[in-house]
């Protein structure tokens, strides 16, 4: 048995028309919402352009808002107090938040809060839909904060980003002043010391000075003085680590195994001075060379004056080489 249907022509076309309405409203929203979430994401970017601009010790004059941001729409940065709590095992440390272990010091708290400076950059917009205007205007608010406080050199009133700081973070009893008047003492003693003449060779060596001017070579004199590695810290044990590495470099330190092999040399002052001048007197020694064998040759009272002083700084370093292989022996090198 067949059964005969009858086609319905034009009921595509209707069902299209009448689908069509509804297919457009859901694409205007899609285009709506993908607008508001981009310009969302913008305000975004700039509130957080505007709070760095403005960090300390910028002004944002060399870093205005973004071009497409639109000059009716809102920016606005400022202080908003400090954190309620901020819960962060990182900056809950004695040297942050005390006490600190070295009796009679104490922590500049207010310094060191972490909860305060918070900073909030905000941009404010309102925009009409891009799509389905009847809809209004609609309001974008984004907002980002940051915690800002006296953390440089320069808000904590230091001068340099390598000065002292702990003065600023922390109260800590200052020397009696007799301590003071001795060390004042000591320096003054130091420095009129009657053996200073000799100590010259340290720092401010006439021979250096001398080739380094005759021969062009440029530079003074080498500074001999071992020098306290700088270190902030109130560790005691590192301060005297710091110590004893000063008076190692200043006496020498030699450690050997069991077999007497030695596994670590430290060179003193005496060695280092050594070595200097041998190799001061041994580039002279080379330039009266080139000097001698130069063209034009020089006249042979020249080169008899050049060999004279060839012979007295070979004389030197004879000397000093016979002096280093002393202390090598006396420290077991």
């Amino acid at each position: 048995m067949h059964k005969h249907y009858r086609h319905r022509r034009g009921l595509s076309t209707l069902e299209l028309v009448l689908a069509l309405p509804i297919l457009l409203f859901v694409m205007a929203l899609m285009i709506n919402f993908g607008t508001v979430a981009c310009w969302k994401v913008r305000g975004l970017s700039v509130a957080r352009n505007v709070l760095w601009s403005t960090r300390w010790p910028r002004s944002g004059g060399s870093n205005p808002r973004p071009d497409y941001w639109p000059a009716a729409a809102g920016v606005n940065v400022g202080g908003t107090g400090n954190v309620t709590e901020l819960d962060d095992p990182r900056v809950d440390q004695p040297v942050a938040r005390g006490p600190l272990p070295l009796a009679g010091a104490e922590v500049n708290v207010d310094l060191l809060d972490p909860t305060r400076g918070l900073r909030q950059g905000s941009a404010t917009l309102d925009r009409g839909f891009a799509m389905l205007a009847k809809m209004g205007m609609y309001h974008l608010k984004a907002e980002t904060a940051l915690l800002d406080d006296r953390w440089q050199y320069g808000q904590m009133g230091v001068s340099r980003n390598n000065s002292r700081r702990i003065p600023i973070l922390y109260t800590i009893q200052t020397a009696a002043a007799t301590y003071v008047g001795d060390y004042v003492q000591a320096v003054v003693a130091i420095y009129y010391a009657s053996f200073r003449e000799a100590h010259k060779p340290l720092d401010n060596d006439e021979e250096f000075i001398y080739y380094n001017q005759l021969f062009g070579w440029g530079g003074g004199a080498p500074d001999f003085h071992p020098r306290l590695s700088s270190f902030c810290s109130l560790d005691e044990s590192l301060a005297n680590d710091r110590v004893k590495d000063l008076i190692d470099r200043i006496q020498g330190k030699v450690e050997k195994d069991e077999e007497g092999n030695v596994t670590l040399r430290i060179r003193d002052v005496a060695e280092n001075m050594t070595r200097a001048f041998i190799s001061l007197y041994e580039r002279a020694i080379q330039a009266y060379q080139d000097a001698m064998n130069a063209d034009p040759s020089p006249s042979d009272v020249q080169i008899a004056a050049m060999q004279a002083e060839i012979n007295q700084l070979q004389q030197k370093i004879d000397v000093l080489n016979q002096y280093l292989q002393t202390l090598q022996s006396n420290d077991g090198g």
